[in-house]
């Protein structure tokens, strides 16, 4: 309710301001001397004026891995099941570029409790789709496995926990596997190679010049997918697959304390890889340059897309609300912007269509800050030219009250639809 007293006061002058200069970081606990500075630990309220969701309960077994539960009704009798590993392409040295990614995919393949081949049907034999109830995704900063159990009976609980945990250490990395799914890897490369994907990589490497963003695409590097074996995705996983960089999340219509206890039984045993160690990333700075351009040149790709974009270091704070106040702040400030680039589109003659702005954290590590729009091919100058002009008027003059209290009710209706609707929030959400 703080927050939405925060925004019933504020007043319009230099609002967009927020949007891109103010800091957004997440919280750093206590440091554990055996571990590096950089894995995680501890949680965001521990540092924090805020309290949590009291519904949530949250803890951290002796080996350092972290969990969170709740108990949530929709859907009925389901139970969403993930491990988040802290770890993504962005801790990934130089042989290992696409490792992380080929890792995901590896640990389908063969496990402790359940051997190559053995996983999916176990998945299938109690109701489970493969895809929509179990898959993995791999980020720049953390690499998620994701289950949705049928049923929140002990047996089920337990089957589930012992696949995450069998993730979380137990891989085996059978040769054999590793070159069967090579192909798949190379298979799903290729796929990504669209012209959209072309310029969203080329335009990230452009923003993010100077720092590792810019040289760690998740898909890795074809030296690195054909040189890959056992052995080297083994390096990755003993360096970050370890108990102090995990997050154990268990939301579902279940028995917390039942959850709790076998989440317990089945994690509290596990121990990261003895005398190996990992090397904590450079991330790097972004590129101290003046005003620059990139062009990209993708006819397959039927449009002409135009954008302003920063990029800027996050300092490290707490997760306060302070913090919160200015992400609010900042998400107003993107409201209005679009709601002025909305009324700009629909004027006779405009050069632009599909504007958008966008302001957050990237990988927790730096900040972002674009405006776009797309523009008919012969008329991209136009359009840029407003969309400089639009940002500048705002940076220089602020906005309206009267846009104000437009933006205000939308952010306001917003927060007080979610609240409204908390008891049917999706547990996979």
């Amino acid at each position: 309710m703080r927050i939405l007293k925060q925004i019933s006061r504020l007043a319009a002058p230099a609002l967009l301001a927020a949007l891109l200069l103010a800091p957004c970081s997440h919280a750093v606990a206590k440091a554990i001397p055996t571990e590096p500075d950089c894995i995680s630990r501890g949680f965001p309220h521990e540092t924090s004026d805020l309290a949590p969701d009291p519904g949530l309960i949250f803890g951290t077994l002796d080996n350092g891995l972290r969990y969170v539960l709740k108990q949530n009704g929709e859907p009925k009798n389901r139970v969403a099941l993930y491990l988040n590993v802290q770890a993504g392409s962005l801790h990934e040295n130089e042989r290992q570029r696409g490792l992380a990614h080929y890792l995901e995919h590896m640990l389908f393949n063969g496990s402790e409790h359940y051997p190559p081949g053995t996983l999916v049907r176990y998945f299938q034999s109690i109701g489970m789709d493969f895809g929509a109830d179990t898959n993995a995704h791999t980020g720049y900063d953390e690499t998620v496995y994701k289950l949705v159990l049928p049923a929140a009976d002990e047996k089920t609980l337990t089957d589930g926990l012992v696949v995450l945990a069998d993730y979380a250490r137990g891989a085996l990395l059978p040769e054999a596997e590793v070159e069967r799914e090579r192909g798949v890897i190379f298979s799903e490369k290729r796929s990504r190679n669209s012209a959209a994907a072309r310029a969203r990589k080329a335009q990230l490497a452009f923003d993010f010049a100077g720092t590792l963003v810019a040289e760690r695409d998740p898909i890795g590097t074809d030296e690195t997918l054909t040189a890959a074996d056992a052995a080297l995705l083994r390096s990755f996983y003993d360096a970050w697959y370890r108990p102090g960089n995990m997050i154990v999340v268990m939301v579902g219509d279940m028995d917390v304390k039942l959850a709790e206890r076998l989440l317990r039984e089945h994690f509290a045993g596990l121990a990261a890889a003895p005398e190996v160690a990992p090397v904590c990333p450079d991330y790097g700075r972004p590129a101290n340059k003046p005003l620059d351009a990139l062009h990209v040149a993708e006819p397959e790709l039927g449009y002409t897309e135009i954008s302003l974009a920063t990029v800027a270091p996050a300092p490290p704070g707490p997760d306060n609300l302070a913090r919160e106040t200015a992400m609010i702040h900042r998400y107003l400030a993107q409201v209005l912007l679009n709601n002025r680039l909305e009324q700009l589109e629909r004027e006779p003659g405009s050069p632009i269509s599909k504007s958008a702005t966008y302001s957050g954290e990237f990988a927790r590590v730096f900040r972002y800050s674009l405006v776009s729009a797309r523009a008919e091919a012969a008329d991209w100058e136009r359009g840029l030219k407003l969309l400089h002009r639009t940002l500048e008027q705002a940076l220089r003059r602020g906005f309206t009250e009267a846009e104000l209290a437009r933006g205000k009710k939308e952010v306001l209706a917003m927060l007080e639809k979610a609240a409204q609707t908390e008891e049917s929030r999706d547990s996979r959400e």
